[in-house]
């Protein structure tokens, strides 16, 4: 590692020298333990001296362990796992025990469950929500230590206070990925029906935060999920971004969800595989509405997969042909827990129209792989 160190620092002044050494060697030590352990482990574990605080970190063994067994019971039982990589809730109102027991009668593996920072937490001071922390202490087996979803307020009123907060976290080991990043967002069905405007969020994907959240993924190797509007005139920002950080990892969520057609008239299912081509590090979740799921202010069905209950032919290839870039997901929030039952239907309807490979793929393998840097033991 010397000659790395000699190269970093060569042509700094001397007052410069002890911050790049500590960088250097947090992205070299980070790069050797994600190829000889998990991957994309936070580059905290194994490093004390470098942490940036001294909250405790989550035994990351025992955790994936937990993990495996359980997947593995499920699955010794002729049961599908998955792993839902995308929901969230307001953690001062959700009933754990009960999204725990839904998850065992539903065969639900793992679950990604975000925290979302409301507008009374935000006014609180809160810029970092630890339901990651709790969730594990309860149910260490079950849910993904995860960051916050980034939304109003929190990213559009304070980014910058947001996001230290994210990388703290990061940085500390305590989460395995990051949360969803709303940088374009058109108010959800429920919300256009109650005509709500606080989620119609439109933020420049390359400006300050976009960059700060794609350098933060490069340089822990953490996953982020964003919530990107499919539209003609955002594409070309998200394919120059994913030029920029050709290591960052990034999960585009919501797969051929379309709010309004004539706005995307450059995407399909032969653009979505040259992104796969160009851009490896890039992955979809496939948490998206059924057949007959309606956008209120367009009027359009804006899952553009199905055709009535089918998928269609070249959404089905696309994933057959590539199964190992899509992800599970159910996109719960606090506002719709209560339908877990339902939405697990549904997606087990999609999954179910896969061949056995690229099910298990698309199940449950593909995000142990995003979350471990490993194929499922």
């Amino acid at each position: 590692m010397n000659w790395i160190i000699r190269i970093a620092l060569d042509g700094h002044e001397p007052e410069e020298v002890s911050s790049l050494v500590r960088q250097t060697l947090r992205v070299s030590m980070n790069r050797r333990r994600f190829i000889k352990n998990f991957g994309a482990l936070p580059m905290a574990v194994g490093l004390p001296q470098l942490a940036m605080g001294q909250t405790a970190q989550p035994d990351w063994q025992s955790l994936k362990a937990g993990y495996a067994l359980r997947l593995k019971k499920m699955l010794a039982s002729g049961a599908l796992p998955y792993i839902d990589i995308e929901s969230s809730c307001n953690s001062t109102k959700i009933d754990v025990q009960a999204v725990a027991r839904s998850m065992d009668a539903l065969n639900i593996g793992l679950m990604a469950l975000s925290a979302d920072i409301g507008k009374n937490r935000f006014a609180e001071g809160v810029r970092y929500d630890d339901l990651s922390k709790r969730l594990l202490a309860s149910f260490p087996d079950r849910f993904i230590p995860i960051g916050n979803g980034g939304q109003p307020p929190a990213l559009t009123d304070a980014p910058g206070e947001f996001l230290d907060a994210q990388e703290q976290a990061a940085r500390e080991g305590q989460i395995l990925l990051l949360g969803e990043y709303e940088f374009r967002h058109y108010p959800s069905p429920r919300q256009a029906k109650r005509d709500t405007e606080e989620r119609d969020v439109d933020i420049p994907l390359d400006g300050p935060a976009g960059h700060r959240l794609f350098r933060l993924s490069e340089a822990t190797g953490l996953p982020f999920q964003i919530h990107y509007e499919i539209e003609d005139a955002l594409l070309p920002v998200l394919e120059k971004m994913l030029e920029q950080y050709p290591r960052a990892r990034v999960v585009w969520c919501h797969l051929a969800q379309v709010r309004y057609l004539e706005r995307a008239s450059r995407y399909s299912p032969s653009y979505v595989e040259g992104l796969i081509q160009r851009f490896p590090q890039l992955c979809f979740d496939t948490a998206f509405g059924d057949g007959s799921s309606i956008y209120p202010p367009s009027g359009q069905k804006h899952s553009r997969i199905w055709n009535g209950d089918t998928l269609k032919k070249e959404w089905r290839d696309l994933i057959v042909a590539h199964p190992r870039r899509f992800l599970s997901a159910l996109d719960l929030g606090q506002d719709r827990m209560h339908r877990m039952n339902e939405y697990d239907a549904k997606h087990r309807r999609f999954l179910d129209q896969l061949p056995e490979e690229a099910r298990h793929q698309v199940a449950w393998r593909n995000a142990w792989r995003l979350l471990f840097g490993e194929e499922f033991g």
